[in-house]
């Protein structure tokens, strides 16, 4: 069975709590989900979690965001 990556799970808590729905982007390095409120979360190849307008004026989510958000949804 192939391991889930770190963006994988993060793309999916995101989808799964809400907060984001998967939109098409230009990026190659990011999956861009669009937020309610109409700004944007990216997420990374590697698990980096950015949110914005637009990636270059994303700003990083804090690590204990991210940790909260997997925990709530992987128990």
């Amino acid at each position: 069975m192939p391991k889930i990556t770190l963006q994988q799970r993060l793309v999916d808590a995101l989808v799964a709590t809400g907060r984001g729905r998967i939109v098409q982007s230009r990026s190659c390095k990011y999956v861009t989900l669009k937020r309610p409120d109409g700004t944007f979360f990216y997420v990374g190849k590697a698990g980096a979690l950015r949110f914005g307008e637009t990636v270059s004026d994303s700003m990083a989510a804090p690590d204990d965001f991210k940790r909260r958000l997997l925990e709530e949804t992987e128990g």
